[in-house]
């Protein structure tokens, strides 16, 4: 009981002192009601859809972007429920941040062993855009999916997981690509890394057909299609593909040389160690844990290119870094320094937001705003 007490107090502390280096300027924009004209509307939508969530937007024609949030009714239902317009929604989201720093903290040190990678990795991850959006990514609620994943990784023994993929699925349908990391993860917490140089049948038994969470996400994956279909026929709600709508493969590179800085931003130099672990899977002959590895990698890569929001989208792969301190505690590598170093690296470096232009989340730039005022 203790030891979970000092979890909650180490998770509020960490909420606490990374809202004051990120949340002030976000939180002025709020209180002096410094809303443009897209955002008045996006709000507007917002609360329609809270109202009424299985209800298509006619309003605009079925190509276009817009339609794809839509689909968006996790968020959209939970609102209902409990009587929240689109901004308490918000503000919820900022709340649930700690909740995603306390999983984050017992998986990290579950798997690694090791209670200062499990602070500073989850640091790592927060200043990047996936911590950043819990406080940034107004309307947009791609958090509720990064919450609901690390917590179907927790819960990956349990099928509990289903209940939160579905419903990080329909926050947006890129949950599914970083979801089927999870058995390759459960996998692995039961068997060393060594044991999948044995035969292909062996390994394969012990990470397909005999992993409870290679099954819970294959019918997770089977319900959100059946209920998918179910809603084209009955609502009509569907998401839209091709240039128009905003959603072709490769689009995001119409952004040119704003894509390095999106790349970079989703994860920082998480980036790395998901990179650094590919390498090193392939290095050691690890080709089955490899190939599915840098399979989702590649997968969300795809994904995440599809749209013009590319550091939004790419963010999703924050859930291959776990496997990456999986691996750490099961080959005892060497690699605390380099953890504190992302974790350093990460807090001093901007986040950068892009959806047609770049727009820089930078640390401490509250500190600049009133150098500049003052």
């Amino acid at each position: 009981m203790q030891n979970k007490y000092w979890y909650v107090v180490i998770c509020v502390l960490i909420f606490l002192v990374f809202s004051f280096i990120y949340f002030p300027e976000i939180i002025r924009k709020r209180i002096s009601n410094d809303w443009t004209s897209i955002d008045i509307s996006v709000q507007q939508f917002v609360n329609n859809k809270i109202e009424k969530p299985l209800q298509p937007t006619l309003d605009f024609p079925p190509e276009d972007h817009f339609r794809k949030r839509d689909l968006r009714i996790t968020p959209y239902l939970l609102a209902n429920v409990f009587s929240l317009n689109s901004l308490r929604l918000f503000y919820l989201q900022i709340l649930l941040l700690p909740v995603f720093i306390w999983f984050s903290i017992k998986i990290i040190n579950r798997v690694s062993k090791n209670a200062a990678i499990s602070f500073w990795g989850t640091i790592a991850l927060l200043f990047s855009y996936v911590g950043n959006s819990f406080n940034y990514d107004t309307l947009f609620y791609d958090s509720y999916a990064y919450l609901g994943l690390v917590i179907a990784l927790y819960f990956y023994k349990s099928s509990i997981s289903i209940v939160f993929l579905l419903a990080s699925y329909f926050v947006d349908e890129r949950s599914i690509a970083p979801s089927l990391i999870i058995p390759l993860f459960a996998g692995l917490t039961t068997f060393s890394l060594a044991q999948t140089t044995q035969d292909f049948k062996t390994t394969f038994y012990k990470l397909f057909s005999h992993n409870k969470s290679f099954w819970t996400v294959f019918i997770s994956v089977l319900i959100y299609i059946f209920i998918r279909i179910l809603f084209y026929k009955n609502y009509h709600l569907d998401t839209p593909i091709g240039k128009d709508s905003g959603v072709s493969l490769g689009l995001g590179f119409i952004h040119r040389t704003k894509i390095p800085f999106a790349i970079f931003s989703s994860l920082k130099l998480n980036l790395l160690l998901i990179l650094s672990t590919s390498f090193y899977l392939i290095k050691k002959k690890y080709y089955i844990v490899a190939l599915w590895f840098i399979g989702i990698f590649v997968a969300c890569f795809l994904v995440g290119t599809a749209v013009e929001d590319v550091t939004r989208s790419l963010s999703y792969t924050f859930l291959l870094v776990f496997v990456v301190y999986l691996l750490v505690g099961q080959t005892n590598e060497k690699v605390s320094r380099f953890i504190y170093f992302i974790a350093l690296v990460n807090i001093l470096t901007p986040t950068y937001s892009l959806l047609s232009s770049l727009y820089r989340i930078e640390a401490f730039s509250w500190f600049v705003h009133f150098s500049q005022k003052y």
